[in-house]
């Protein structure tokens, strides 16, 4: 995901992809994540963008939340990531994560309503 949204805006400036294994320990996850949150925190906190609540990423990420410089996002998807890459300086944790929610939830579309007409699929005719 994070290459797909670099290929649209070019590189994306401390933001880190990190993918747990089922094979690693508890101990090397939080490790491995504590490690690229010091890689990208610069003072003002980092935002954690997880894929589902109640997720392996998700649960070890939590653990962070003591600290209130970090913040976790379930169910990231791409207008998310574009969120966070262009709208984080100046801003604090709060209003990143609020925007960053917001975008994701917005991006979630059903087709149908878009269109709201007949589309061909498979050479039938589809009704709303």
């Amino acid at each position: 995901m994070i290459s797909s949204v670099e290929f649209l805006v070019g590189e994306l400036k401390r933001i880190k992809g990190l993918s747990i294994w089922p094979k690693e320990s508890k101990k090397e996850i939080k490790h491995r994540i504590q490690q690229k949150m010091t890689e990208i925190d610069d003072g003002d906190g980092v935002v954690i963008l997880t894929d589902v609540m109640g997720g392996t990423a998700t649960n070890f990420s939590l653990s962070f939340l003591e600290d209130e410089k970090v913040e976790v996002v379930t169910g990231v998807n791409m207008p998310m990531l574009l969120t966070l890459s262009s709208y984080r300086e100046g801003r604090s944790l709060r209003e990143i994560v609020r925007l960053v929610k917001r975008s994701g939830r917005r991006s979630i579309t059903l087709a149908k309503g878009v269109f709201g007409r007949k589309r061909k699929v498979t050479g039938e005719a589809e009704k709303n």
